[in-house]
């Protein structure tokens, strides 16, 4: 069986329901869990190939390829990569700032914003408490994914900063805060498989994008989301990369002048051809 990461997010509904609705997928075995653990379980050879933090690529590029033209992407607002706190994000004190563990390329970005568009170097410290808890001990809590988009919803803060959009003003380019990463070691293994898984997600991400694009999309979505709000939170993400990439760089130059890679990596990618 090919061992496949499954994110179990709203950013990657249409792709999964795509995938399990229209095509075979017997050989495949999909392992959930939040960015993070899929990073860990990905460099710990449990996976083969998953939708992982972009960060992650950056930090071990030895150890992967990159699925052509596939990932998840922004190219303004993202809507599920909050920053919630009782002041706008340029008067925020320089106190730690509390961090979900579910993430590691948000918590990097974030760290790039403050430090080169507002010169700030705050400490960021993971937690496990909701949102409301931990903006009352911290001056700012960074959620993603459904946590980010209900606590939106319920208003927990004053002020709300989208990390993609933010990205976005300062540099003027798109924000690729998820890759699908290929294990080096599985393709010496099980290469027939990822070449089929891969060419096979390729399929899957224009059907995905295209239903998206349906005004009378069937994609279900929980009660608690409004269906004009997950409409303009699909219609919002990319799951292209060949448009991204020079985002992408940028980030991974970003990323190593504050420290958090060794340095700028090359994109290398599976030759699905």
């Amino acid at each position: 069986m090919l061992r496949v990461g499954k994110i179990p997010f709203l950013n990657l509904l249409p792709i999964f329901r795509a995938l399990e609705t229209g095509f075979p997928v017997e050989y495949v075995r999909f392992v959930s869990g939040h960015p993070s653990d899929l990073n860990r379980k990905l460099r710990a050879g449990e996976l083969d190939i998953s939708p992982s933090s972009s960060i992650e690529y950056g930090k071990h590029p030895e150890r992967y390829l990159l699925c052509p033209d596939v990932s998840i992407s922004s190219r303004s607002k993202v809507m599920s990569v909050l920053l919630f706190s009782h002041r706008p994000v340029g008067e925020l004190p320089l106190d730690p700032i509390a961090v979900t563990r579910s993430s590691d390329t948000s918590v990097v970005l974030l760290e790039i914003l403050l430090r080169e568009f507002l010169g700030k170097r705050n400490r960021m410290v993971r937690t496990d408490l909701p949102p409301g808890e931990a903006l009352r001990i911290h001056p700012a809590y960074l959620a993603i994914g459904d946590e980010a988009i209900q606590a939106g919803l319920t208003g927990v803060a004053d002020h709300v900063t989208d990390l993609g959009e933010w990205w976005n003003r300062e540099t003027g380019m798109p924000f690729v805060f998820a890759l699908w990463i290929v294990s080096r070691d599985s393709l010496r293994e099980r290469g027939a498989l990822l070449h089929r898984f891969a060419r096979t997600l390729i399929a899957a991400k224009r059907i995905a994008r295209e239903e998206i694009g349906r005004e009378d999309s069937a994609i279900p979505g929980p009660d608690w989301i409004p269906r004009e709000f997950l409409s303009e939170y699909w219609r919002n993400l990319s799951y292209d990369l060949s448009g991204e990439i020079e985002g992408l760089e940028r980030f991974f130059r970003l990323a190593a002048k504050i420290g958090r890679i060794p340095a700028p990596v090359p994109l290398r990618f599976l030759d699905i051809e």
